[in-house]
């Protein structure tokens, strides 16, 4: 928690700015961008941004460093089930995750940390209701995050004209 109020200060104080810090900074806007549970953040833009070739920085590094973040900060939602929040229960889709969880707790976590969902808090959630071992929530949290922020740093330095290309191309999809 301690690092997160460090980030958010820091951020907010105009202190950390992407183009100064680069890796840093992408750790600390995806950490803080998982930690929020009610509002959430979109740390996934740091990724994004962080990718500008200018900035000289690697979409693996920036995958690396971001899914870092994003997995401590995910922990918030682990910690709410763990301590027994009953808040999240009571939403529609919980039952649905909670079993999901139950099933298949790490391909569950991958999943929903991999595609962009808004699930991921309640997976979380219901991760730490069941007392899903903490080591393998990091693990699965960690590895789906890497592949979402890598995909993302480089879709983003390449940009989307390879989508104007392939249509260019008068290829016949569907």
């Amino acid at each position: 928690m301690g690092s997160t109020a460090l980030g958010i200060w820091l951020w907010w104080g105009g202190f950390l700015h992407i183009t100064d810090v680069g890796y840093l900074a992408t750790f600390y806007l995806n950490l803080i961008g998982a930690a929020t549970i009610i509002l959430p953040l979109p740390g996934v833009l740091a990724a994004c941004v962080a990718a500008e070739p200018s900035l000289g920085l690697h979409p693996i590094l920036i995958g690396l460093v971001g899914a870092a973040g994003a997995t401590l900060g995910e922990t918030t939602a682990y910690l709410a089930g763990y301590a027994g929040h009953n808040a999240a229960m009571k939403l529609r889709w919980y039952p649905r995750i909670h079993g999901l969880m139950e099933r298949n707790g790490g391909a569950t976590l991958f999943l929903v940390s991999a595609i962009p969902t808004p699930f991921f808090d309640l997976a979380g959630i219901a991760a730490g209701a069941l007392e899903y071992p903490y080591r393998k929530f990091l693990i699965y949290v960690f590895a789906g995050k890497l592949i979402r922020l890598t995909i993302m740093a480089y879709t983003c330095r390449w940009g989307i004209e390879w989508v104007v290309d392939i249509y260019e191309l008068n290829l016949p999809f569907g």
